[in-house]
């Protein structure tokens, strides 16, 4: 029967190719596969910290089992077969892009799903902290071993290098669980909805988000006028809660299933490494990985729901606390989100549901965590309605 349903839709994907080049399927799989989201490594910046080579359990991992990547050490550039020059400040960071494949490269991707004989492979791009390109690292190579903690992308056949989506130290080692072993197949990557629309549309109707997501430049923090600039630096210096710090180790995305109670535990089915609303990436911790979160205070402008009553200054007005990231010498680097409402607060931990949606809740806590794993700690307070409720709180750091 499987297969019956199979040769049903390749019959029905062949049928709408029907009158179209080859070029223009192929231009069609490969954009749909870019802006699928279905390959974090495609989006997401790896700097010297996150780039890895690394000695694996087993040369193929097998899918939903554990796999251990052991004795990390600076990661290779296949052409030139020496550590990858991660540039006079060592903040250079690495890409991986996917291209056509013309030489049936070993585990390319296949398209298992319209039955044409196009197939991807996958390159490794190096560039300059501030987005220029430097060059092509590995002109093909395949994927091994993609879970939550990261992907092994293999240069040219050669060298397996471990593109780490948590903190690794060099020799140390990683087991984690593996979901997808090898991506050799399309419909791993790409949704069958939109390959049927892209094919009978001749257009993909995704957006190009990748710019944004490897995007070097941002908006600067907004300016306020003397007086409430004023009452906003009084209240960061008063303000245990916002002069925390949080760095990568203590900020995790919470698999949330419902709303937290007081003097009840609140349990997360699962936990997963840090993203940020604005481009719906993982956060970039930097170069050193040693970059921080920290709220901030701002006065509302429109009406929002997040903003919280001024109980404390005197001001008659509602704020907002944006979530900034910045350097390790503070510099601001980038706004994550600019509002949120707060819950869970308990145990020196709460959550941050970023822009007031129901799609990323970031928990800051010095509890123990393991990605991939359940987690729940004890709430006192459900949320804050006003900013002294938010600005008292101690987290622990």
């Amino acid at each position: 029967m499987k297969r019956v349903l199979i040769l049903l839709v390749v019959s029905i994907f062949s049928l709408s190719l029907l009158g179209q080049s080859s070029e223009e399927k192929a231009g069609l799989i490969l954009t749909l596969v870019k802006r699928g989201g279905s390959l974090p490594a495609l989006y997401t910046k790896y700097y010297k910290v996150k780039a890895w080579s690394a000695k694996q359990s087993m040369p193929i991992p097998k899918g939903y089992e554990t796999w251990t990547l052991s004795n990390f050490q600076a990661a290779m550039d296949v052409s030139t077969k020496k550590p990858i020059d991660w540039g006079v400040n060592g903040d250079r960071f690495v890409v991986v892009n996917v291209v056509p494949d013309l030489n049936n490269r070993p585990n390319r991707v296949t398209d298992d799903m319209a039955g044409t004989n196009h197939s991807l492979t996958f390159t490794l791009e190096l560039y300059e902290y501030d987005g220029r390109f430097v060059k092509t690292i590995s002109k093909w190579g395949y994927l091994l071993g993609s879970g939550y903690q990261g992907v092994v992308y293999v240069q040219q056949g050669i060298y397996p290098t471990f593109l780490s989506s948590v903190v690794v130290e060099k020799g140390g080692s990683l087991t984690y669980q593996v979901y997808n072993p090898t991506e050799t197949r399309l419909s791993n990557l790409v949704d069958e909805a939109d390959l049927k629309r892209a094919f009978r549309d001749l257009k993909v109707d995704l957006p190009d988000n990748i710019p944004l997501q490897l995007s070097c430049t941002f908006p600067p923090k907004p300016v306020f006028d003397a007086a409430k600039t004023a009452v906003l630096e009084k209240m960061k210096q008063e303000s245990p809660f916002l002069q925390a710090k949080f760095y990568q180790k203590g900020v995790y995305d919470a698999g949330k299933m419902d709303f937290p109670k007081p003097n009840q535990r609140w349990s997360f089915w699962n936990m997963f490494i840090a993203s940020e609303i604005t481009n719906r990436c993982p956060i970039d911790w930097g170069p050193n990985g040693d970059r921080y979160l920290q709220f901030d205070a701002e006065f509302e402008g429109n009406r929002n729901y997040s903003a919280l009553e001024d109980d404390l200054y005197s001001t008659g007005k509602r704020f907002l606390f944006p979530l900034r990231l910045y350097e390790s010498d503070g510099r601001f680097v980038k706004t994550v989100s600019s509002f949120g409402n707060f819950f869970g607060f308990g145990e020196g931990s709460f959550v941050f549901m970023q822009d007031a949606k129901n799609e990323i809740a970031s928990l800051f806590t010095k509890l123990p965590v393991e990605i991939d794993k359940p987690f729940s700690y004890k709430v006192d307070r459900r949320t804050v309605t006003k900013i002294s409720e938010l600005l008292t709180f101690k987290p622990i750091l």
